[in-house]
C-alpha cells in the first residue's frame, strides 16, 4: 500500500512541478495573474477602477512592475488616506501607468543604470540592489523607489515583477 501512495503522490507531484518552469507558456494574461496573486488584492482593486484591467488581459505584450499590498500599506501610511481615497486620486490611472512598461523585460534583461519608458511616458532607471534591482522615478534623488522581490511571473501577454513599493509619478 506504501508503494501505491508514493507512486500517487509522484504522479501528481511532476505535473506541479514541471508547472513551475519558467519558460513554460501559459494561457493566464496579466490581469489573471493579478488576481490570482493572494498579496496583489490592492493592486488588482486599483487596476479594476482605472479601467486596465482590459489593457492587461489584452494582446499586447508589457512588463508590469506589480506592488504588494505591504507596498500600497506603507504608501497609505504615508500619504495619510484610505484605501477608497487612494482609489478616488485623479491621477490613479497615471500612477498605475508608471508600472506598466511596453515590451516584455525578464530579469535577465536588467542592468544597472538602464532606462525604461513606462506607459505614462516617464522613464524608469534601473539601479543594483546587492543582487538584485530597484527602481527610481525621476524623482530627485538616484536612490530605488521600489526593490523587485519576486521576479519573472511569465503570463500569456507578458511578465509581472512584484515590487515593495507604489511608484509616484513626477509631482507627486
Amino acid at each position: 500500500m506504501t508503494f501505491f501512495k508514493t507512486l500517487l503522490l509522484v504522479a501528481l507531484t511532476v505535473p506541479v512541478l514541471t508547472a513551475c518552469d519558467s519558460d513554460d507558456v501559459t494561457d493566464e494574461t496579466i490581469t489573471d495573474l493579478v488576481v490570482a496573486e493572494a498579496d496583489l488584492s490592492t493592486l488588482e482593486l486599483a487596476v479594476i477602477e482605472a479601467g486596465l484591467d482590459g489593457a492587461l488581459a489584452g494582446s499586447g505584450t508589457f512588463t508590469v512592475f506589480a506592488p504588494t499590498d505591504a507596498a500600497f500599506q506603507s504608501l497609505l501610511a504615508t500619504l495619510g488616506a484610505t484605501p477608497e481615497e487612494l482609489l478616488a486620486r485623479d491621477d490613479l490611472d497615471d500612477i498605475l501607468n508608471l508600472h506598466v512598461v511596453p515590451g516584455e523585460i525578464r530579469s535577465g534583461d536588467l542592468e544597472d543604470g538602464a532606462e525604461v519608458t513606462t506607459r505614462n511616458g516617464e522613464t524608469l532607471t534601473v539601479v543594483s540592489v546587492g543582487s538584485g534591482f530597484g527602481l527610481d522615478t525621476e524623482d530627485d534623488d538616484d536612490l530605488p523607489n521600489a526593490i523587485i522581490r519576486t521576479a519573472d511571473i511569465l503570463a500569456s501577454n507578458g511578465v509581472v515583477h512584484k515590487i515593495d513599493g507604489v511608484l509616484l509619478p513626477a509631482g507627486n
